[in-house]
């Protein structure tokens, strides 16, 4: 049900260009084959122009897994897909479950020709503020987020794969003191959003920085955050990108964490959505379409208008 309700919500919008906007699903295989409403939905996200993308069969944590396993969990999962009507060659792209990986994710990957992945972090270097985020880039010379990470959190370390594309999960800001209010949240989120993960999971979030992992589980889940809170970070975040360097936005999300009897956190979803719609060189698009706006760009054309956005 949440995820017939996200599709109605791309279909009652349009980005500024009148294009659609399309949204990326990363399904586990387990789930197919056992409730043809839900197969058919996939069948219509694919039809409708949205990707669907491959999150392994089981959605085990496979930091420790070899290629083989790997190639395991995908082509499960791959074949889940094949047997409600989606092509092969559609499935493009792939996500760890938990945003675990290692080097074997990407030689798997490599082995079976996929064209992206996004499950590596990045944004947490002390020099990255949200204005100057990395764009997808490929792993031709490995991963900066992963170089941190295997700094700060003992990450294996990720080589060179030439033919894999990196859609970075790039960290949310959270608004700071002085701008809660311009965002329509009280002042001293960061604090209590440190003070709600040490008492509920006992650990020490730092809150300086004000950088959480850039999914909706981490913000809901993990940090408590009602649907105004999580509005204000996704808006205070995009105005950073609009700031900077324009590095697109990607933004990790759970359909399940939508459900009808929540109503807080879809209308704070539906929010943001018209939020970003408002400025003209906003596109919802999937990671292919982006990729290949990268490697031939052009200037934005707005619906009903001669002008054009560099």
């Amino acid at each position: 049900e949440p995820m017939r309700w996200f599709m109605e919500q791309a279909r009652m919008r349009k980005n500024p260009d009148g294009s659609p906007i399309l949204l990326t699903f990363f399904t586990n295989g387990t789930y197919l084959n056992s409730s043809p409403e839900l197969d058919k939905l996939h069948v219509d996200a694919f039809l409708e122009g949205h990707q669907i993308a491959n999150h392994t069969q089981n959605h085990p944590n496979g930091e420790k897994f070899s290629v083989e396993d790997w190639k395991a969990e995908i082509e499960l999962c791959t074949k889940a897909f094949a047997q409600i009507g989606l092509p092969k060659e559609a499935i493009r792209g792939f996500r760890t479950p938990f945003i675990a990986y290692n080097d074997a994710t990407f030689s798997a990957l490599d082995e079976m020709q996929f064209f992206y992945d996004s499950s590596i972090e990045e944004g947490f270097q002390d020099e990255m503020d949200g204005t100057n985020y990395y764009w997808p880039y490929t792993l031709h010379n490995g991963s900066p987020g992963n170089a941190a990470a295997v700094d700060n959190e003992n990450k294996e370390l990720v080589g060179s794969h030439e033919g894999i594309w990196q859609i970075p999960v790039h960290t949310l800001i959270i608004p700071p003191d002085d701008e809660c209010a311009e965002y329509g949240t009280l002042s001293g989120l960061r604090d209590r959003i440190q003070k709600y993960v040490k008492t509920t999971h006992g650990w020490n979030w730092p809150a300086e920085k004000g950088k959480i992992t850039g999914y909706d589980w981490n913000l809901f889940e993990m940090a408590g955050l009602s649907g105004n809170e999580f509005l204000a970070i996704l808006k205070y975040s995009f105005d950073l990108r609009l700031q900077g360097n324009r590095a697109p936005m990607v933004f990790g999300g759970h359909t399940a964490l939508y459900p009808a009897s929540n109503p807080e956190r879809r209308k704070a979803m539906t929010e943001f959505l018209d939020y970003a719609l408002q400025h003209p060189q906003v596109r919802f698009v999937t990671p292919p379409k982006m990729i290949e706006w990268m490697l031939n760009p052009k200037e934005l054309e707005l619906m009903g208008s001669d002008r054009s956005i560099k």
